[in-house]
């Protein structure tokens, strides 16, 4: 009698090997899938003072109920806005929360000190990181329990707020289904590492008017101007995997790879592009501010909608996210899917960072230059006065 095909035993959350080997082409996009915004020609960039097209796109999905619900039953309700909130009950409850990262941000958007950002009205979006596992949890040469994942390490946070815990296995699977959905848009580099490695939800609340300022993710202007001016091609700054680093580590995200924004809430919120004076090469990153918006690049992203959001679109173009004026709803979910490929260790009992000596060391060489700074900038206002 023929033996029966062994079933693959699952592990209890995805791994990164899983991640990896799960490249699977599509050669056309669903029926069910709708394209609603995107890409922007040449001409299109051009005719509104923009130098450079947008290859990003925006896909309205239909995402099998089933696999819903099950993503959003790891969200805690007690995360949610309810009807009778307002701006104080809701930051009461997300204070206590051990589900929300424990992040600690500028006070009043200047500092120099922080402040716990759950304990705030701030409009910054809370966050929730999830990774494939790399290495199980262990006891290392410290004594410590750790796990080995991957983390975001986006601009502003410092290494001591870095947090990721396993993926939930439905994440994960909702990761495959919008790697599926944008298969035909994605990078060759996307394409050829798999599934995404890493999940950062995202929780947009309009009680607190939240909103995510202009930015860039993995680069910055000086490396927008050096490929303008020909100095370095985009292909150069790919295969030096040359990005952005942040907090001090090596770059979280697989330069060339694509970001696959997905919504869910009951509000939507405009996505905007921003663009610099294509004639005047001397901005620099701080005149970011005065970056150009133009409707042709604002996208509306409400729930079951899927940006397929473009590396080559983060070196010519910042962006950002707010709620639009006089709109019903009380909040987005935006599940953040990356190919990350910086694994480091995070404990087991508060999903923080175990930060390395390096980090140490590069953390106290930053806290120098900005006193340094500082005195440099009372002392230049003393002369001014």
């Amino acid at each position: 009698m023929a033996s029966l095909p062994r079933v693959r035993q699952l592990a209890a959350h995805p791994t990164l090997s899983e991640a990896r080997a799960g490249r699977i082409p599509v050669p056309h996009v669903s029926d069910q899938t709708l394209l609603v915004w995107g890409p922007v020609s040449v001409e299109e960039s051009q005719s509104v003072g923009a130098s450079h097209p947008a290859s990003s796109v925006v896909l309205q999905l239909c995402v099998p109920e089933e696999l819903r619900r099950a993503v959003l039953a790891e969200v805690p309700a007690d995360v949610l806005p309810r009807p009778d909130d307002d701006a104080k009950s809701l930051k009461e409850r997300l204070t206590g929360s051990t589900f929300l990262e424990d992040s600690h941000v500028l006070k009043n958007g200047k500092g120099p000190s922080r402040v716990r950002l759950n304990g705030t009205c701030y409009p910054q979006p809370r966050r929730r990181s999830w990774s494939v596992v790399e290495q199980p949890s262990r006891v290392d040469a410290d004594g410590d329990q750790v796990t080995r994942l991957m983390n975001y390490t986006a601009y502003g946070r410092p290494p001591s707020d870095w947090e990721a815990v396993p993926m939930p296995r439905p994440v994960f699977d909702l990761g495959s289904f919008l790697f599926n959905a944008a298969h035909p848009f994605l990078t060759e580099r996307s394409k050829a590492l798999g599934l995404p490695t890493g999940c950062q939800l995202l929780l947009y609340y309009q009680l607190f008017r939240s909103y995510i300022g202009r930015h860039r993710d993995n680069y910055n202007h000086r490396q927008y101007q050096d490929v303008v001016r020909g100095v370095k091609t985009v292909q150069e700054l790919v295969q030096a995997n040359e990005g952005n680093h942040h907090g001090g580590d090596a770059n979280s995200q697989v330069v060339g790879t694509n970001v696959l924004v997905y919504t869910e809430g009951d509000a939507a919120m405009i996505h905007a592009f921003s663009f610099p004076d294509s004639n005047d090469l001397s901005w620099d990153d701080e005149k970011r501010k005065d970056y150009q918006m133009h409707p042709l690049f604002s996208m509306r992203l409400g729930r079951g909608t899927l940006l397929v959001f473009s590396p080559i679109d983060d070196l010519f173009f910042c962006h950002e996210a707010f709620f639009p004026d006089g709109e019903e709803g009380s909040h987005r979910l935006a599940f953040v899917f990356r190919w990350l490929g910086q694994a480091r260790d995070f404990y087991d009992s508060n999903h923080k960072h175990k930060i390395t000596a390096e980090l140490k060391e590069h953390a106290k060489e930053l806290a120098r230059k900005k006193v340094q700074k500082r005195a440099r900038d009372a002392k230049a206002a003393l002369l001014r006065a």
